[in-house]
C-alpha cells in the first residue's frame, strides 16, 4: 500500500491512514481475514497489524471470530456507512461542480441519476444566457435520443442495452438514431471516449454534451450534462466544453467515492 507522502511510520497521521487501509480491505473481503494474511497483504510485520486490529475492535469498527481468531468489519462501520449513505445524496456532491460549470460554460447544467425506470433529472442550473434552455428536473430521459440516455446504454448494464438494440427504436426527431446497428457502433466510441452528444435528436435545434459519473464501486450512477441551442453547443463540441464536462463528471465521481479504474 503506498504511503502518505510526508509522513513516517511512526507518526499519528500514519496511524490513522493505515488503520483506515485495514478498513477498507476487510470491507472489501466476502470472508474473514487473519492476522497472517494481512501482514503478508500490507507489507508489515503481525504485531503491527494486531496493534492495528485491537484498536478497531476496542471502538466496535471490528469483530474478532472466536473459534477461528480471524476478524470481519463490525457492526459500528456498518452502521456508520448507512449514515452515511442515507445523508450523501448525489445533488449535494455535484452543486459546487455544477455551478462551476455553468459560471465557465454559461450553458445550462444538467444533473440526471439512474433509477429502475430509466435515468432521471434530479436537478438543474440555468444557462447565463437570456433565453433558457434545459430539462426540467423529474423528466425521464429516453435512452436512445439523448446523450445521457446513451451514456447509460454504454457504461450500464448490457441486458437492458441489448434488448434495447434488438429493436427498431423510436424516432424523437428527424435526426434521431434509429438503426440499433448505428447506435451500437457509437456507443462503442461514448464508451472508449467517456462523453456523448446527441445534437437535434432529442428536440430539434437542442443538444447536450454529457460525462458519466461513477460511484465508489466504479458503477455508473448518473451523469452532468451541459444543455443548449445547437450553435452553442455544436454535434461536435469545442476542445474546452469536452475538457470541462469530462472533469467535471470525475470530479462529481470523487465525491461520491470513485477512485479510478484498479
Amino acid at each position: 500500500m503506498p504511503r502518505i507522502s510526508g509522513s513516517q511510520p511512526g507518526d499519528g497521521v500514519q496511524a490513522v491512514v493505515f488503520a483506515l487501509q485495514i478498513l477498507e480491505y476487510l470491507a472489501q473481503r466476502r470472508s474473514t481475514v487473519g492476522v497472517t494474511d494481512l501482514a503478508r497483504v500490507f507489507g508489515t510485520t503481525k504485531s503491527r497489524i494486531y496493534r492495528h486490529l485491537q484498536t478497531l475492535m476496542s471502538a466496535g469498527y471490528v469483530i474478532q471470530e472466536t473459534e477461528t481468531e480471524r476478524y470481519r468489519t463490525g457492526g459500528r462501520l456498518i452502521a456508520l456507512g448507512r449514515v452515511v449513505s442515507e445523508n450523501f445524496e448525489l445533488m449535494s456532491a455535484a452543486r459546487t461542480v455544477m455551478d462551476e460549470l455553468r459560471d465557465r460554460l454559461g450553458h445550462a447544467v444538467t444533473l440526471s441519476e439512474v433509477e429502475l425506470a430509466g435515468l432521471r433529472v434530479l436537478s438543474t442550473i440555468a444557462g447565463t444566457q437570456p433565453f433558457e434552455i434545459g430539462v426540467k428536473p423529474g423528466s425521464l430521459l429516453t435512452t436512445h435520443a439523448t446523450a445521457q440516455g446513451k451514456l447509460l446504454l454504454a457504461f450500464g448494464p448490457d441486458a437492458p442495452r441489448e434488448k434495447l438494440l434488438r429493436k427498431t427504436l423510436p424516432a424523437n426527431t428527424p435526426h434521431t438514431i434509429t438503426n440499433p446497428n448505428v447506435l451500437r457502433e457509437e456507443l462503442k466510441q461514448v464508451k472508449k471516449q467517456g462523453w456523448a452528444t446527441a445534437p437535434s435528436q432529442a428536440v430539434v435545434g437542442v443538444n447536450a454534451l454529457a460525462a458519466p459519473i461513477l460511484d465508489a464501486t466504479g458503477a455508473f450512477v448518473g451523469t452532468v450534462a451541459i444543455v443548449d441551442l445547437v450553435q452553442f453547443v455544436p454535434a461536435r463540441p469545442t476542445p474546452e466544453q469536452i475538457r470541462r464536462i469530462v472533469e467535471a463528471g470525475k470530479r462529481i465521481s470523487a465525491n461520491i467515492g470513485y477512485r479510478g479504474a484498479s
